[in-house]
């Protein structure tokens, strides 16, 4: 049944699991392109090779949160626009069949995280490292992976939990966070607003994983 499940699912979602394996695979040279645009005469030295990088980070972290996003919400819609009717024919608990659901999206996550690996291994074949700097294709593919499985895993959950609310909701967690900060500035407990976005981007907080530095090569 989960065989089944994961096929139905990729039928959905091919089209937008491709496009990302293809942003993915081509991000760490785009980032290159982007962030040494001025280029470098001669061989770029391992500070110009370090901020030539730079910009991987913002462009993966964005890709990651888009598709933990729309992994969850395309099947939604597609499910909803005929009322949901083939989730509630198959033989199985809805318990059951919302958990096959949740592992067949995080499987197919598999692939853009894949190729996001074999594009970092291509860029970096195709320019010398200086001798003080090393590439970490391996450890920034799996950060992206465990950035857009946590998207996916609070997107499911919210979806999955509220329905047809989950966006009023999103909305309204959103205005709450910028609520925190913007009213603690304005009464005086600034310091109160910093220590709690602190507490969710700092090591172990959940969204400690985007607020860590992105880097394709480092020293």
């Amino acid at each position: 049944m989960f065989t089944q499940i994961l096929r139905t699912q990729f039928k959905v979602t091919r089209t937008l699991v491709a496009a990302f394996a293809v942003t993915t695979f081509a991000a760490p040279a785009l980032a290159w392109r982007i962030g040494a645009s001025g280029g470098y005469p001669g061989t770029p030295s391992a500070l110009a090779v370090r901020a030539g990088f730079e910009p991987v980070g913002l462009i993966l972290m964005s890709a990651a949160c888009l598709l933990g996003f729309l992994l969850v919400a395309v099947p939604w819609n597609v499910d909803g626009a005929s009322r949901h009717v083939y989730p509630l024919s198959l033989p199985l608990p809805w318990r059951r069949y919302v958990s096959m659901r949740f592992g067949a999206g995080a499987l197919l996550l598999l692939l853009p995280v894949l190729s996001l690996w074999l594009g970092a291994l291509v860029t970096l074949a195709l320019m010398e490292l200086p001798a003080t700097l090393r590439a970490y294709p391996g450890g920034l593919a799996i950060r992206f992976g465990f950035a857009s499985l946590l998207v996916y895993a609070f997107t499911f959950l919210l979806q999955y939990l509220a329905g047809r609310r989950a966006p009023v909701i999103l909305l309204v967690l959103l205005i709450v966070v910028a609520a925190v900060g913007v009213l603690g500035a304005a009464v005086g407990a600034g310091r109160g607003a910093e220590q709690f976005f602190r507490l969710i981007t700092e090591w172990p907080g959940p969204l400690s994983i985007f607020a860590a530095e992105w880097r394709l090569v480092d020293v």
